[in-house]
């Protein structure tokens, strides 16, 4: 579709200029009317206007990474309590934009705001930055447009990324202290192995003596490292960055993910943080009132594991042909009895929602107590490795020296 570049008279003096998609010229000039302001010129988009959308889409994708999701959580509790307030959606952006601190969500809630005001919805214009706003995201807040509910909506939108972001905090705080010592850990074992154990076996020269088998070893090894550490180091790199090469091919990370499954306890774990994710996603899409088969689509997006992705893409093929989400979660592998009964209940007494929410609150709770207990466990168990590396290194140091006594006794 055409756009047109125009400018407009809002209010007595205030001049405003934008950007409006339409078929043609008339329905541009209708378009603009309906946004509250009256057009004094309309032309073609130029160019530059082209480009200047162009760079803004080509800035966010390679830079989507630094809207966290502190900032998407914050700008969508921003823009609730402000609907709330019966602010319009196009003043609200206004001022978000003016409030957010993110220099590039700062880019982006500007340029929404410009298409917004050139006539678009406010779901079209998320829709833009698919990087940022994900298909749940959109499809949530195009049902609220729909509806007349988009301040509902909005409050459970809020609710559900807050959450998100509670979960992600507590695992992140709970890993802190374990990855601080295994990172203490490697760091001593690296200067021992290239600094202080080359300076210590010198002395080894001069015994005149066999070396025991694990001070051989150990000699050894800190010999490579002492010549060869840079190389060890470029080895690790080139196999990190060849690892996240192939995770990013779809063969590889179905085959990562297949076997993540497989693993004892964390395969159950990982199933278990899935069907909770489902039912918490689905539950707030349901309830929103966007349709089972819409709702299944965006479900997927919001999945970590392929083979969950699949699944869910397999059942939203059957739903859309006419068949029960109940038959099709009972063809799956990953869906336990108990959630597939919950959601048959649900359906058949017209509160899917209130099925999807019980099971997102039983998997959920389950999943904290699980992270609560590996976490518990890890900072001791990473604790006693490292004092076993390190107390091995000193032990094969040590029987030399041990080995001499003994002779000279």
């Amino acid at each position: 579709m055409p756009k047109f570049a125009y400018k407009a008279k809002e209010g007595p003096h205030k001049i405003v200029e934008g950007l409006i998609e339409a078929s043609d010229k008339d329905m541009a000039v209708s378009r603009i009317i309906a946004s509250g302001v009256t057009p004094i010129e309309i032309t073609f988009a130029t160019q530059a206007e082209e480009k200047r959308r162009e760079k803004i889409t080509t800035k966010v994708r390679r830079w989507s990474n630094k809207v966290t999701l502190k900032d998407l959580v914050i700008f969508t509790r921003q823009l609730t309590d402000l609907v709330e307030a019966s602010v319009p959606i196009l003043r609200s952006l206004k001022i978000i934009s003016e409030q957010t601190e993110s220099p590039l969500l700062k880019t982006i809630v500007e340029d929404m705001h410009q298409l917004v005001k050139d006539g678009g919805s406010f779901s079209d214009a998320l829709a833009k930055y698919p990087e940022i706003f994900s298909r749940l995201y959109v499809s949530l807040v195009r049902t609220g447009e729909l509806s007349g509910r988009l301040e509902e909506v909005l409050v459970r939108l809020a609710s559900y990324l807050e959450k998100e972001q509670e979960t992600l905090n507590k695992v992140t705080s709970s890993l802190v202290y374990p990855l601080f010592i295994l990172g203490v850990g490697i760091i001593s074992v690296f200067v021992l192995l290239t600094f202080v154990v080359p300076r210590i076996t010198v002395m080894f020269a001069d015994l005149d003596q066999a070396l025991p088998l694990p001070t051989l070893i150990l000699v050894s090894l800190s010999n490579v490292l002492a010549k060869y550490w840079w190389l060890v180091v470029l080895l690790v790199g080139i196999l990190v960055m060849y690892t996240r090469s192939w995770l990013l091919t779809a063969q590889g990370r179905r085959k990562f993910d297949t076997w993540r499954l497989k693993l004892p306890y964390i395969g159950e774990f990982l199933r278990v943080v899935e069907v909770g994710r489902f039912a918490r996603t689905l539950g707030t899409l349901v309830e929103s009132g966007v349709p089972i088969a819409s709702a299944l689509t965006s479900v997927a997006t919001t999945l970590d594991n392929v083979n969950f992705r699949e699944e869910i893409e397999r059942m939203t093929e059957e739903v859309k042909q006419g068949g029960s989400l109940r038959t099709s979660l009972k063809k799956s592998q990953f869906f336990p009895d108990m959630a597939v009964n919950m959601i048959s209940v649900g359906e058949e007494t017209g509160r899917l929602e209130r099925g999807l929410y019980k099971i997102a609150d039983i998997f959920e709770r389950q999943a904290d107590q699980t992270v609560k207990t590996i976490v518990a466990l890890l900072g001791p168990v990473v604790l006693v490795l490292i004092i076993l590396v390190i107390g091995s290194m000193v032990v094969a140091l040590m029987l030399p020296i041990f080995k001499m006594n003994l002779l000279i006794q």
